[in-house]
């Protein structure tokens, strides 16, 4: 089991990859960050759990995961950034 991370968990489209290790923010990341009370650029060095939706191999739900932060790129402006570990899936985590 995997320990969950304590931090605020914010949606991701991991298949919006815009650098190796960013991805652009959408509609859904915003919605995350509003419900939170935050801006999208309020949460420039910030660590968060990026989430997206996936399914085991028998088709339930379990969503992908990643910890990382949000960064500043001079091309592509704020993105998700994953640090540098695995994904992870919600049925990997410990309560």
């Amino acid at each position: 089991m995997r320990r969950r991370s304590s931090d605020p968990e914010i949606w991701c489209d991991f298949n919006g990859r815009m650098t190796e290790r960013g991805f652009v923010p959408t509609n859904g990341t915003i919605r995350d960050l509003a419900a939170l009370g935050l801006s999208l650029e309020e949460t420039v060095g910030r660590r968060f759990v990026f989430v997206s939706d996936d399914a085991d191999e028998h088709g339930n739900p379990d969503n992908i995961m990643h910890s990382g932060t949000f960064t500043r790129d001079a091309q592509f402006g704020v993105l998700l950034e994953t640090d540098d570990t695995d994904f992870y899936w919600r049925s990997e985590l410990g309560d």
